[in-house]
C-alpha cells in the first residue's frame, strides 16, 4: 500500500500543479450529435379538431453551451431552431404551421433560446436539478422564461457516440408557452387548437477534448 502512494502520489500532484481554474469551464456544442436531439412540441385540440394532443419534433436543433463544473448555475448558451424542420405527422398541419399567421418562417425562419443560468439547483444522486432561465424569442417576440431541468455529465465518454475524444452533456428540461404570448394566431383557431403549447427538451452536447477529471459531483 505505501509503496503504490508513493508510484501514485507524484502524478496526483503533477494534476493539481497544472491545473488551470479556466479548464473548469467546457463548452458543449449539440450540432455533432444532433440525431440525438429531441425538441418535442404538444398541441392540445380544440373542440372542433376532436381533443386529444398533436405531437411534432423539431428536425435540426444547434446550439452550445458553457458549463463551469465548479459554479455549474452559472451556466450559459443558447439553443437555435429551425422552424421549417417542424413536423406533426399531418401534411395540413405541417403546412399552417409555416403560415404568417401561425410560426411565418418565411419571414422568422429561427427561434431562438438564450440561456442565462440556473436557480434553485440541488443534487440528487449525480444529477443536478434546477430551473434555467433566459430569454425565448419567436417571430421577432422575446420574452423571458423559466423551466425546470436536469443536467448530467458523462466525463470521457464522447467516443462512445462518435468515436472522438471528449465529454457529454445531457440537458432535459420541459416547459409550457401561451402561443398568442407569440404572435402565433393569437386569441384565433382556439376551437381548432389551443392556446398552451408544452415544450419536452432533450438536447446531448459534446465538448472538444475531455477535461482534467478532478473532485466535481457532476462526473460520473
Amino acid at each position: 500500500m505505501v509503496l503504490y502512494i508513493i508510484k501514485v502520489f507524484p502524478f496526483f500532484c503533477l494534476m493539481v500543479c497544472s491545473y488551470n481554474p479556466c479548464q473548469a469551464s467546457r463548452q458543449f456544442d449539440f450540432q455533432p450529435l444532433g440525431s440525438l436531439n429531441k425538441i418535442i412540441v404538444s398541441l392540445s385540440k380544440g373542440e372542433k379538431f376532436g381533443f386529444g394532443l398533436v405531437r411534432g419534433a423539431f428536425g435540426e436543433v444547434l446550439g452550445k453551451v458553457n458549463l463551469d463544473t465548479k459554479n455549474p448555475s452559472s451556466m450559459s448558451g443558447n439553443v437555435i431552431l429551425d422552424v421549417r424542420s417542424l413536423r406533426f405527422g399531418y401534411h395540413k398541419v405541417d403546412g399552417d404551421a409555416q403560415q404568417p399567421n401561425w410560426l411565418n418562417s418565411g419571414k422568422y425562419p429561427k427561434i431562438f433560446f438564450e440561456l442565462k443560468g440556473l436557480r434553485e439547483d440541488y443534487w440528487k444522486k449525480n444529477i443536478l436539478y434546477a430551473k434555467a432561465f433566459g430569454t425565448l424569442s419567436i417571430k421577432n417576440k422575446t420574452a423571458s422564461i423559466s423551466f425546470p431541468v436536469s443536467v448530467k455529465y458523462l466525463h470521457s465518454k464522447r467516443k462512445k457516440f462518435d468515436g472522438k475524444s471528449g465529454d457529454v452533456l445531457f440537458l432535459e428540461g420541459n416547459l409550457t408557452l401561451s402561443r398568442g404570448n407569440f404572435g402565433i394566431q393569437p386569441e384565433g383557431m382556439l376551437d381548432f387548437i389551443q392556446d398552451q403549447i408544452i415544450v419536452k427538451v432533450s438536447l446531448v452536447g459534446c465538448s472538444k477534448g475531455k477535461r482534467p477529471l478532478l473532485p466535481s459531483r457532476l462526473f460520473i
